[in-house]
């Protein structure tokens, strides 16, 4: 393979690895996963098993008898998803405190504070919704009595918590703990106590003036930048100048096939493609899924077809790469005994997504007739499930579902209890293996060329 072009790409994961910032913004979504993973089971609940409708309950209407618990399980969605912003906020600035020497779960706390002074804590009647029982919205002004007076209330909508806050999570954690940690190299904003106190005591007085102008500092700004727009908050320009158009490209046809290529690219070189990339694509395509999610709880339906669970269900299905198909492939077309019982042993791992050991065993690393399929099989599965989607054959994805779940029982979930969402990873599937037969035969026909050659030569 070009050595020019390996040798750029690994100066890129080279500094992408290393990045400060992009580590941190890895690893606070990787530290909530789980998280995401208990909200989803509130959505799976309300809206897959109890539903009337769509879900369980219209198969087993007895099953709707247990709807009393949906409010619980709403709770759980909401202070796990429905706050995702607080939680990887948090995370961000404890990992940038981290890298810094500074005091990580301190950092953590200044991040989240940070946050909520740039959030609009009040909610005007005069322009807020409500959503009813029915599905509709009104405006919450129309609900009060004839005559009241519509003050304003405090409270912080949801979506600020949510997926359209965390674009500003993300900015203001990494900004506020920066500016923390410049401030408390000024030896002159500590305040010093005797020896005799507590050191956690001590440490915590000793940041107090930093910390206070900190969050002046990061609120000064916000509220510099509101009055400058005339009145607007700095989660909403954040969303609207950074994370909608991001979105927009992210989740688009072509922006969703430049993160399959560029994946695949890293994953050919020996990289971990989803590592390299996941400082970039975890929140673009979490915030389109949370959407998905929120048009579904406020009774309408999903709207992005790329999102965070759509990837795991068609691109990283069975392993980056596909590597179940690539798995099926050697033993339907080869005929080597090494091949064939590497893809016996990588079986069972490829049916819960973990794709190491065929591609490091085969290897599919920088082996180009491998690499080829490696490529083309996620792109052919993204274009045929994208189509599929679009013309309504495969629903929306709009459940966020472990990474581990078994092919079929990911897609069947993922859409909210819909079996034409396992259909189409079958068909994807299918289509896989088929392109990765004619890659395995020609690596097959490569290395037992280069067997017969050694051989002559001794």
């Amino acid at each position: 393979m070009d050595n020019g072009f390996s040798t750029a790409l690994m100066k890129m994961a080279t500094w992408a690895s290393s990045n400060k910032y992009l580590g941190s913004i890895r690893d606070a979504f990787t530290d909530y996963m789980p998280f995401t993973i208990i909200g989803a089971i509130g959505t799976l609940w309300t809206y897959v098993i109890v539903d009337p409708v769509s879900g369980l309950g219209s198969l087993i209407p007895a099953v709707t008898a247990l709807s009393f618990l949906n409010p619980l399980f709403n709770a759980l969605n909401f202070a796990t998803i429905g706050c995702i912003t607080i939680g990887v906020t948090f995370a961000i600035g404890y990992h940038i405190g981290k890298r810094n020497g500074q005091n990580a779960f301190y950092c953590g706390l200044i991040a989240v504070a940070s946050l909520l002074m740039v959030t609009n804590y009040m909610i005007d009647p005069a322009t807020a919704t409500v959503t009813l029982a029915d599905g509709t919205s009104v405006a919450m002004a129309e609900l009060l009595p004839e005559g009241a007076v519509a003050n304003v209330i405090g409270a912080i909508a949801n979506g600020n918590l949510g997926s359209t806050g965390m674009f500003t999570g993300m900015i203001v954690g990494i900004v506020s703990v920066e500016i923390l940690n410049a401030l408390q190299k000024v030896k002159s904003l500590g305040i010093k106590l005797p020896d005799a106190v507590p050191p956690n005591i001590a440490e915590s007085f000793n940041s107090l003036i930093p910390s206070t102008l900190t969050l002046l500092i990061v609120g000064g700004i916000a509220y510099a930048l509101q009055v400058v727009s005339g009145g607007i908050f700095l989660n909403d320009l954040i969303f609207n100048l950074v994370q909608a158009p991001l979105q927009n490209v992210g989740g688009s046809f072509i922006g969703g096939l430049t993160f399959v290529v560029i994946i695949s690219l890293f994953w050919c070189f020996g990289l971990h493609g989803n590592n390299m990339t996941a400082a970039i694509t975890t929140p673009l395509l979490t915030a389109l899924l949370l959407e998905n999610e929120a048009a579904v709880q406020a009774g309408g339906a999903p709207t992005n077809i790329v999102n965070a669970s759509y990837f795991a269900c068609f691109i990283t299905i069975c392993g980056t790469g596909i590597a179940l198909a690539i798995t099926l492939a050697i033993l339907i077309a080869g005929k080597r005994d090494d091949n064939r019982a590497i893809a016996k042993l990588s079986l069972f791992p490829n049916c819960f997504n973990i794709n190491e050991t065929i591609v490091f065993g085969l290897p599919v690393v920088l082996n180009p007739p491998m690499c080829v399929g490696f490529i083309l099989a996620p792109m052919a599965s993204y274009i045929i499930s994208y189509v599929l989607t679009a013309i309504g054959f495969c629903p929306m994805m709009y459940v966020n579902v472990p990474w581990t779940t078994p092919i079929i029982l990911s897609g069947f979930l993922a859409s909210g209890g819909n079996v034409m969402g396992a259909v189409t990873q079958l068909i994807c599937l299918a289509v896989a293996v088929v392109i990765y037969i004619p890659c395995v035969k020609a690596f097959e026909a490569n290395k037992d060329a280069e067997e017969a050659a050694a051989a002559e030569a001794e």
